[in-house]
């Protein structure tokens, strides 16, 4: 638990992890468009709002917050120079670094008040804030969030890209959700957006960057904008995305078929990129409707599905299979918990479930989106395993990601519905498991068992206890079938050779990038 002491990433700490990245010390070139290729237009450019990453790809470029994280994962200051914390954790005191919006004014505490106030209203994941009872701005540098009980995950949380809590004007602050000026402290600025084309950004002249780093550090450190503009494209066929790069035509390929960067590989004017795990693939259960209100259908669906075929013909075969709810190797993996009811391919045993379920042939509605391939290739391949092995009566019903991601949210109208996590485990456990309680609560029924071992996740002071929360929810979420896990899966990207200092994160970030 952070209490008693100032949480500090030292300049010392931040440069070293920053100079591991090795920029080459050659001139760097100012100008030019670059131009990004990704399979959707967001949802919203509202950075608070939204955890599309079509969105964070973009918004990432617009916005800073408070606590960012490195090349690592690991949470390390940003707008904030660093914070004391109260001995009785109830009080965050943070330091703030100048900044300058792209309005062109400073920067100050009722800033960060104003958005952070309006991050508890409409942020899609404002639960981090729930215990935070009071914001103030008692200097024009200095922040402070009061709580009304310690919170050891609450940087932890503010520090999340997943849907981040951006910081904008304070003339912003009491806009409803989409209402917004794109105004921010980023290296890059907004320009233009044209939903079926393409969102451009600016290089931002009066950017302030981080003095405490000396270079880029994920979504932290110092920031140089090299590029007079970077626009991104919305290319949703992946063999137009691929022959645009071979052609010059876009910069950065976003995701590229594992087939055709295999074939890449030898094209010395593309360099290719493959990062794994990039996420998990989960096929999420409503809990609220027809069938899949009763437990013994969930363990049948459960019990029949091969994962391994599903990943591996949706991913082109980059995947691999395991069972957490956290990555191997990860703080808070919980070892062989639920590995017994993983991948188990007992069509004998889905069957005898399936019929203490009382299932009467109810049609159930499979919620897949055309735009990201994998989830499309989950939804196919899964419908076709629950009809043919198990004789559900299922229908795949496949749309673009913003109508999916419309869809889901209401109880009616879908049962399963194939989602990438990617954000959210890559942080750690908080917003994994903040998917299934509320106020997120995908599964759309709030599970008692749940709620109270992510209540102590988040709250407990000591690591092994909160360690143990997240073994008991991985437990639960295998026992009560809450959602299916299966497996993780990795992206490759692309880029031309002639994007100079590019290296792949959980967005394409480019700043700190130049055209040869």
């Amino acid at each position: 638990m952070l209490t008693r002491r100032r949480f500090h990433t030292t300049v010392a700490g931040a440069t070293v992890a920053a100079s591991a990245i090795g920029a080459p010390a050659i001139a760097q070139k100012k100008g030019g468009e670059a131009i990004v290729a990704q399979q959707s237009p967001p949802p919203s450019l509202d950075a608070q709002t939204t955890s599309a990453q079509h969105a964070r790809n973009i918004t990432t470029h617009i916005w800073e917050t408070l606590y960012a994280r490195d090349e690592a994962g690991n949470v390390v200051p940003d707008l904030a120079e660093g914070v004391n914390i109260s001995s009785d954790g109830l009080t965050y005191s943070f330091k703030l670094r100048k900044a300058k919006f792209h309005n062109g004014k400073d920067m100050t505490s009722a800033d960060v008040r104003a958005s952070m106030e309006r991050y508890k209203k409409v942020g899609n994941s404002g639960a981090v804030l729930r215990d935070v009872v009071a914001f103030e701005a008692p200097s024009a540098d200095t922040f402070v969030m009061k709580l009304s009980k310690p919170v050891p995950s609450l940087l932890d949380g503010i520090s999340s890209p997943r849907a981040p809590f951006a910081i904008m004007p304070a003339e912003e602050g009491g806009k409803e959700a989409n209402k917004i000026e794109y105004i921010g402290t980023g290296p890059f600025q907004f320009g233009e957006y044209r939903p079926d084309s393409h969102v451009l950004l600016r290089r931002f002249d009066g950017y302030v960057a981080n003095s405490a780093y000396k270079e880029r550090d994920g979504f932290a450190g110092r920031k140089t904008a090299h590029l007079d503009s970077v626009r991104f494209r919305f290319m949703p066929e992946a063999g137009a995305r691929v022959a645009a790069l071979e052609a010059g035509e876009i910069h950065v390929n976003e995701l590229i078929p594992t087939p055709a960067a295999q074939r890449l590989k030898n094209n010395r004017n593309i360099k290719i990129h493959e990062m794994m795990p990039w996420a998990f693939q989960v096929i999420v259960m409503n809990h609220s409707q027809g069938p899949m209100q009763n437990v013994k259908f969930r363990q049948a669906i459960q019990a029949v599905l091969d994962y391994e075929e599903i990943i591996a013909i949706a991913n082109d075969g980059l995947y691999r299979m395991t069972h957490g709810w956290q990555h191997p190797g990860g703080t808070y993996f919980a070892g062989d918990i639920g590995k017994e009811l993983y991948n188990q391919k007992n069509v004998a045993k889905a069957k005898q479930l399936l019929a203490e379920s009382g299932y009467k042939g109810e049609e159930i509605i499979f919620l897949g989106d055309s735009t990201i391939a994998n989830h499309k290739g989950v939804t196919e391949v899964g419908t076709e395993q629950l009809r043919k092995l198990l004789g559900i009566n299922v229908r795949a019903h496949i749309v673009d990601w913003p109508t999916a991601s419309s869809i889901r949210l209401k109880p009616e109208g879908w049962h399963l519905w194939a989602l990438g996590m990617g954000i959210e485990p890559y942080e750690g456990p908080f917003n994994v498991a903040g998917l299934f309680v509320k106020p997120q609560l995908q599964t759309h029924v709030e599970d008692a068992v749940l709620e109270e071992a992510h209540t102590r996740l988040v709250s407990s002071p000591q690591l092994a206890e909160r360690q143990k929360a997240m073994a008991d929810i991985q437990r639960r979420m295998y026992d009560n079938v809450t959602s299916i896990k299966l497996g993780d899966f990795g992206i490759i990207q692309g880029a031309r050779a002639n994007v100079e200092n590019f290296k792949p994160y959980r967005a394409p970030r480019m700043w700190d990038v130049w055209l040869a």
